[in-house]
């Protein structure tokens, strides 16, 4: 069938996010379907960006067939400005969704929230099913941290959120946590698919190498804590900071912050003003050049704000890690802390317990062969049930029954 897949951060493995939406268009394409993507500029290179003029550029990105809006974003923005960008695209990707070659589903992921919003009116005035994919929950997360107040805001996105989910005929949740919100949200009247962030173990592997990254830095010899992706609020890296000052008397232990977003700047300063000499914040690089730099640490971080919320996250480096065969360290728990003790291939401490994260990363550098095992449990986990191609077939199957034979025919005149 012919398939409108909608979201604004589309990457590919060029660039410094997440492929996920990428992984996702090939799965669809390997089965039989032609596949569009409505995207924005917001996470593409310059050189993927076909040419043009105006804000609306045609042509093929890495092989996708896309759309793309000259829509910039940045965490560094702030606030007003991003809630433009976020209104930009769902008003030019509506009047797109309305006007443009009948298709025969629609494929919208969030965040934010207001990309399924151009679906749902597509479905109310052109008819046309759609799936909704839900990778964070919104609003509850800007509720959670309370970037969002009980308000007429905060009203209208719950009740455009319930409209969402109403009108979809499939909902599509990235963990069973997430899964079971939406299903309360929606009084179970929606079919609900778990598809959770896979591992490309094709890309992230364990043999690369990333020697040369070592010896460029000067971290020969050293046991590395990768943290890789977004600086922001939510991720809440002054936990790893707080860690590497707790043990900077443990000259074996390097700490590494790979990315960019609006804490950058802050940190990097707190490191100055600290003198924490054993931590190295880089800026993003290209996933390509990110495989080689995990397949040399030795422990992959992550960190949320303790708000219980967060919990539900399914963060990219999270299946970055387990492909390249990182022991896991959260400084949280909820599903990703139940996976990685059922495993075997990870610690956790509850959220707020500082102590017991800082225990967490004395641990396993101090057992070398608790890092070794785990290093290949989360490999082995990695293979065998978090490869994209396994933990999409539940949504492919689910996708083929939502369009009968007879609007595909119908949807396939322009």
């Amino acid at each position: 069938m012919r398939i409108l897949y909608i979201h604004q951060y589309f990457a590919t493995r060029r660039g410094t996010t997440g492929t996920r939406s990428y992984e996702q268009w090939r799965a669809m394409e390997a089965d039989g379907h032609e596949v569009t993507m409505l995207t924005s500029s917001a996470c593409l290179l310059p050189e993927e960006i076909p040419p043009g003029r105006g804000s609306l550029r045609k042509g093929t990105v890495d092989g996708v067939d896309a759309t793309v809006l000259i829509i910039p974003y940045d965490q560094r923005m702030g606030y007003l400005r991003r809630i433009w960008s976020f209104l930009s695209f769902m008003f030019a990707s509506t009047r797109l969704a309305l006007t443009g070659p009948r298709v025969d589903l629609i494929f919208a992921t969030s965040t934010p929230l207001t990309v399924g919003i151009p679906a749902l009116v597509a479905k109310l005035f052109r008819l046309t099913p759609y799936v909704f994919e839900v990778r964070d929950l919104w609003p509850d997360v800007p509720a959670g941290l309370g970037i969002l107040k009980a308000g007429a805001i905060l009203w209208a996105l719950r009740t455009i959120e319930a409209m969402i989910y109403r009108h979809a005929r499939l909902v599509v949740a990235v963990n069973e946590p997430v899964a079971g919100a939406i299903r309360s949200k929606s009084g179970g009247r929606t079919p609900v698919v778990v598809v959770p962030n896979a591992c490309d173990t094709d890309l992230f592997r364990p043999d690369r190498d990333g020697l040369p990254w070592r010896r460029e830095h000067g971290l020969e010899g050293k046991i590395l804590c990768v943290h890789t992706g977004a600086m922001g609020q939510v991720n809440y890296l002054d936990a790893i900071l707080d860690a590497a000052a707790e043990l900077g008397s443990d000259d074996r232990l390097r700490f590494v912050l790979i990315g960019g977003g609006k804490e950058k700047s802050r940190l990097e300063e707190r490191v100055r003003r600290d003198g924490l000499t054993n931590v190295l914040i880089l800026g993003a690089m290209p996933k390509e050049e990110l495989a080689d730099v995990l397949a040399t640490a030795n422990v992959g971080l992550m960190t949320v704000a303790p708000v219980p919320i967060l919990e539900l996250n399914c963060a990219n480096k999270f299946f970055d890690y387990l492909a390249t065969g990182l022991p896991i360290v959260l400084n949280y728990q909820g599903w990703q802390g139940r996976l990685l003790a059922e495993h075997g291939c990870g610690l956790s401490a509850p959220q707020g317990d500082a102590a017991g994260f800082v225990r967490a990363i004395a641990r396993l550098a101090d057992d070398e062969g608790l890092r070794q095992s785990m290093s290949a449990r989360a490999r082995s986990l990695a293979e065998t049930r978090l490869r994209r191609r396994t933990v999409v077939r539940p949504m492919l199957e689910a996708m083929r029954s939502l369009v009968t034979p007879g609007r595909e025919r119908r949807a396939a005149r322009p």
